[in-house]
């Protein structure tokens, strides 16, 4: 007997090869999804419509049409892939729509929940994760801004100063000697985290983004979510003198660089303006 060809693990993100729609890393995680989100309908002809085989092939002729690609990341000019099949009008909306693929469209994980989300609103039990990106020059305000606003002891907080300097056991802003690689590998380590969150593939309450700025693309994939961004309202003279007060040496031309990469931001996404005293509207 013919042993069944390897193909790509359907989880987004993951690129192991399996004979399965998962690979080994992620079957239990599927199941034990599929699991939860069985438990929570409550509709038994619902769940009795995603086990037939009419609903399995329309959900494989869905992805196929949409080339395995997320159409409403499309529609922000970002290319994810996805392998889930969403009902634009839901099943209790509408029960004959159930099978017409005009009505259906494939969906990333992200997204998905996007959508399950606002239902949720509407019932009062939303479960939307919050991403914050706080923004701003050096000697700006952001980690006050962070401590004063995140919920201590459960929010995430991604300072990518405090990663830097942790990996090269030097004090923060210290940028000498192998903090040149470690600073790209901190980038690198973000990037990863901003694709993994946008992907859905945490399950944190709160996350805080800091950084002197995020580029353009980065901004966009956060925009799919829902993430609220941060710009600090501090006097650049006042910043920079903060900055020499305690020591540090940052050329001119390195706040100039960031004030036109934040301006780049506000052309792609809204920006909210705060001190660092400032207290926030969840």
């Amino acid at each position: 007997m013919a042993s069944k060809s390897e193909s790509i693990c359907s989880h987004p993100g993951c690129s192991r090869l399996t004979a399965n729609s998962y690979c080994d890393q992620h079957s239990d995680v599927i199941k034990s999804v599929h699991k939860t989100y069985n438990n929570e309908r409550v509709d038994v002809d619902e769940v009795a419509f995603y086990n037939t085989s009419e609903w399995k092939s329309v959900r494989v002729a869905v992805l196929q049409r949409d080339f395995y690609l997320c159409q409403q990341c499309k529609a922000q000019g970002i290319t994810t892939v996805a392998n889930t099949v969403h009902h634009i009008v839901e099943l209790k909306d509408d029960w004959d729509k159930r099978l017409d693929m005009t009505n259906l469209e494939t969906v990333c994980t992200a997204c998905h929940n996007k959508e399950h989300v606002k239902v949720k609103k509407g019932l009062g039990t939303s479960t939307q994760k919050h991403v914050y990106v706080v923004m701003g020059l050096p000697g700006s305000g952001k980690s006050t801004f962070i401590d004063l606003n995140k919920d201590e002891g459960r929010d995430i907080v991604i300072d990518i100063d405090k990663l830097i300097s942790a990996m090269t056991g030097r004090p923060l802003h210290d940028r000498q000697h192998s903090a040149y690689d470690a600073v790209s590998m901190a980038n690198d380590m973000v990037d990863a985290v901003i694709d993994n969150i946008v992907l859905d593939k945490y399950n944190f309450k709160s996350v805080w983004i800091r950084r002197t700025a995020i580029t353009p693309a980065q901004a966009s994939k956060l925009k799919t979510i829902g993430a609220r961004f941060i710009c600090m309202d501090r006097n650049r003279f006042v910043c920079e003198r903060h900055v020499r007060d305690t020591g540090q040496t940052i050329a001119p031309n390195v706040f100039t660089q960031i004030e036109m990469n934040i301006e780049k931001i506000r052309d792609r996404v809204t920006v909210e303006t705060f001190t660092a005293f400032q207290k926030m509207q969840k």
